[in-house]
């Protein structure tokens, strides 16, 4: 009996994080809220800086429940740039979660409130997060042939020009690698190897 509570409540450790991570949600749409409405008057570039401030801020939480909580063991290694400099993240996608190994990158750069995201536009009825990435300079994209990109080079364009710093991110797969799916993978090599 003891062992069996036990064991259930090793399996429910994730219910803290999460109830903490989409309890605080709002608070920051908020406060993003109250400051994009209050910036509305001042440079750009003001809004921009508090704007990574607070995506850095939240982030980082994410970042600690992740690392410290779930007993996952990441191992980073590798040279850091010695200079902050706009990057592109290019990675398969190999399941739910890459898009924490791009913020654990950020966050030893200390350019975690950089991070934009190219997003698949399922992504962008998210509530709450999928509205704020787009405000936060991420690109929804069509996984199809409806795929828009006239709408995204102007965005990313929209980005240079005003000289954001970007940690831009992106699964060009667009979808989880499979290996019990040949076909994907087959496909995927030839393009490659056709486009050289």
């Amino acid at each position: 009996m003891l062992l069996s509570l036990v064991l259930h409540t090793y399996s429910m450790r994730y219910v803290l994080p999460a109830a903490v991570m989409m309890g605080t949600a709002p608070t920051y749409v908020l406060a993003w809220g109250a400051w994009r409405l209050l910036s509305a008057v001042l440079p750009a570039r003001f809004y921009r800086e508090v704007d990574d401030r607070l995506y850095t801020i939240y982030q980082s939480m994410v970042l600690f429940f992740f690392e410290n909580y779930t007993g996952v063991q990441v191992i980073i290694y590798g040279d850091l740039p010695k200079n902050k400099e706009n990057v592109i993240y290019l990675s398969n996608h190999q399941c739910t979660v890459d898009w924490i190994i791009a913020d654990m990158l950020a966050m030893r750069q200390n350019v975690l409130g950089h991070v934009r995201y190219v997003l698949k536009d399922g992504l962008k009825w998210l509530p709450l997060y999928g509205w704020y990435f787009s405000q936060h300079g991420g690109v929804y994209v069509k996984r199809s042939a409806n795929f828009n990109e006239k709408e995204m080079r102007a965005k990313l364009r929209a980005q240079m020009k005003a000289e954001t710093p970007m940690y831009l991110v992106i699964f060009p797969e667009g979808t989880r690698y499979n290996p019990e799916i040949p076909k994907v993978i087959a496909d995927s090599q030839s393009f490659a190897e056709k486009e050289g």
